[in-house]
């Protein structure tokens, strides 16, 4: 495993916005977004939670990663570096977690090694790949397959070209055509980390089982518009949490940033009923 202090030197190290008052809550964006994906859904708690909100490793206001043909980061690695932020008191308290695809991936790992003390989770279709690399379905061998080229294909690209490619999967085709210029060049400058990111998801080393260990509320979401890989992960952890409700949202799998409206007051709906 990639140790964070070989990709991310310890002065680059960013740190940990903290905003509102209350009970914490840790909330980890998608791949090629940052913090800032969840700050209306911020505002709508900051009176009632503490709000604590990285930029995952890479992305944001961090350095950007450099080009590497042979990405091997993990969740572990990521989680590493999200410990690494938080006070020993933070790490100590107990708090919920929401987590965005790349983001409800580390979510589950952080919850699954019992690195927090989480007391429940919001999850909005975790992109936990490793588990369709584990079943044995023709469907399920075809979408690992698909996830498995889309990895392989950016790393072949121009950064624009693969920031290109990875959005337009997740939205539709030329959606990125059409974003602001500066959007465009925040995600070709930071879009080296998304195959790290894949590698992650992949090679996690964690089963439907490990799943239905956590004894947690979890609130599941997806986005009935969204691609089938993250649409059948979504299934099979429907299918292992033992303490899970599902919804599902008339969106697509960047829900959260399209329609925030409708996922935010899910969010806030669950939330009331803990």
């Amino acid at each position: 495993m990639m140790a964070v202090s070989q990709v991310f030197p310890a002065e680059q190290q960013p740190k940990l916005k903290v905003t509102g008052q209350g009970a914490p809550i840790l909330l980890l964006h998608s791949s090629l977004s940052s913090h800032k994906q969840w700050l209306p859904l911020a505002a709508l708690l900051s009176e009632q939670y503490s709000l604590w909100l990285p930029d995952l490793q890479g992305y944001g206001s961090n350095k950007a990663l450099t080009y590497s043909a042979t990405p091997e980061w993990s969740l572990a690695a990521e989680a590493d570096a999200i410990m690494a932020l938080l006070s020993p008191e933070q790490k100590n308290a107990e708090l919920i977690l929401i987590g965005h695809s790349y983001g409800g991936a580390v979510a589950l790992h952080l919850a699954r090694t019992q690195r927090l003390n989480v007391k429940a989770m919001v999850l909005f279709e975790p992109v936990a790949f490793h588990l369709l690399a584990a079943e044995s379905s023709a469907e399920a061998l075809a979408l690992t397959a698909e996830v498995k080229a889309l990895s392989q294909q950016m790393p072949t690209l121009e950064a624009w070209d693969a920031a290109r490619l990875f959005v337009d999967y997740w939205q539709q085709k030329d959606y990125f055509r059409f974003l602001p210029v500066r959007m465009q060049q925040q995600m070709a400058a930071q879009v080296w980390k998304v195959p790290q990111d894949f590698a992650a998801l992949i090679g996690e080393d964690a089963t439907q089982a490990d799943y239905a260990r956590l004894q947690m509320p979890v609130l599941l979401m997806r986005g009935a518009d969204s691609r089938r890989a993250a649409l059948l992960v979504a299934e099979l952890l429907a299918q292992s949490l033992t303490q899970v409700q599902t919804t599902t949202l008339p969106t697509g799998h960047m829900g959260p940033l399209t329609a925030p409206e409708l996922v935010n007051q899910q969010i806030m709906d669950f939330l009331a009923g803990l």
